[in-house]
């Protein structure tokens, strides 16, 4: 395995969270989708090939690709050469050990995926199409706290719903344990000058040790960070065509 490079980047990973994501429906070019599937691993393309629709397929490629060319800018290792464990609880982790403080995440919605890259702090990652059809009621009243029904403003619904939805999932993500409490047991507040965490009960370590930002990468998304950090860490978004 190739030995790792300290770069610029890496340097700045010390001090800050890093978010990359792109559009594959921008990504037309076979070639250059023939070079995704190439960079990924057996199983990856085991996977990638069960897909049924071409909308999956290509989303599912573009955000495995995505994931590897953006590890690979702060290692001297080829995407390809990238290799994952499954961790404890479901969530992959790297193998190898390269980099080995690097935590990661990633997530992918219709036309817009994206992944965060942290060193040596958990992390989470979540983004949702905000014209997804849904049943927002029905899911807000079953999935949130009282605190977060009582801020949704009814012209704004839509997008305050994918902003504690994405919250959520960034959180329950960067844990890696799935949900073990009740849903209702901790809450966001969207109160400036940002996102905060409220915990009915202790959960992996308390509400102070956990930071989280929300973006709108387009017009249509939302995307939250989560990073598990006492103090404020500049999270750093950019768009990266693998």
């Amino acid at each position: 395995m190739a030995r790792p490079v300290t770069t610029e980047l890496y340097d700045r990973l010390q001090s800050q969270v890093h978010v990359w994501f792109c559009q594959p429906s921008l990504i037309h070019d076979a070639q250059k989708l023939a070079e995704y599937e190439a960079v990924l691993s057996n199983r990856e393309v085991e996977r990638y090939r069960r897909f049924q629709f071409d909308k999956d397929r290509r989303g599912y490629l573009v955000a495995h690709a995505l994931l590897r060319h953006a590890l690979s800018k702060y290692a001297g290792l080829p995407a390809s050469q990238w290799q994952f464990d499954i961790g404890e609880h479901g969530k992959p982790v790297l193998h190898s050990s390269v980099l080995p403080d690097l935590h990661f995440n990633l997530t992918h919605t219709e036309d817009l995926t994206a992944c965060v890259i942290s060193s040596g702090r958990r992390c989470g990652i979540d983004a949702e199409n905000i014209h997804r059809k849904n049943k927002l009621d029905a899911v807000a009243r079953r999935m949130f706290a009282e605190e977060e029904l009582a801020q949704l403003d009814e012209k704004n619904t839509e997008t305050q719903f994918y902003a504690f939805w994405t919250l959520r999932e960034a959180y329950l993500k960067a844990l890696g344990t799935g949900l073990a409490a009740s849903s209702k047991d901790f809450y966001f507040d969207l109160k400036p000058p940002g996102a905060a965490l409220r915990c009915r009960n202790a959960l992996s370590g308390g509400a102070e040790n956990w930071r989280f930002s929300l973006f709108e990468p387009t017009p249509v998304h939302m995307l939250a960070v989560g990073v598990e950090s006492s103090d404020d860490v500049p999270v750093v978004v950019s768009e990266l065509i693998p």
